[in-house]
């Protein structure tokens, strides 16, 4: 598995990447060694009086893909983990049923 952390509109600290880091790892369960992780943080600078925070993340080759907002870069990495469990989540529950339903019919 590999990390690779892309920072737009704003410098990318080691704190945030460490952070990062931190947070993927929580997920590393559900990754093989061949997956790479991208992952994207931005500052959109658009908005009047406030900057708003987005975190993409992306693994390949599995083809999942998840992207949040916040008014905080690391409250808008929080909410990308969760999204990405859920579809991981997802896809073991589903591997796993098909594997036990293949076994009865042994």
């Amino acid at each position: 598995m590999s990390i690779n952390i892309k920072a737009t509109n704003t410098t990318l600290t080691p704190s945030i990447k460490e952070y990062i880091e931190d947070k993927v790892s929580t997920l590393e369960d559900f990754f093989r060694t061949e997956d790479k992780i991208y992952f994207e943080i931005e500052v959109d600078k658009k908005q009047k009086n406030q900057s708003l925070f987005r975190a993409e993340m992306r693994i390949q080759p599995q083809g999942h893909y998840a992207e949040a907002r916040g008014r905080d870069i690391y409250a808008s990495i929080d909410l990308v983990i969760p999204k990405i469990r859920e579809q991981l989540t997802r896809k073991k529950d589903k591997k796993v049923s098909e594997r036990r339903r293949r076994a009865k019919m042994i």
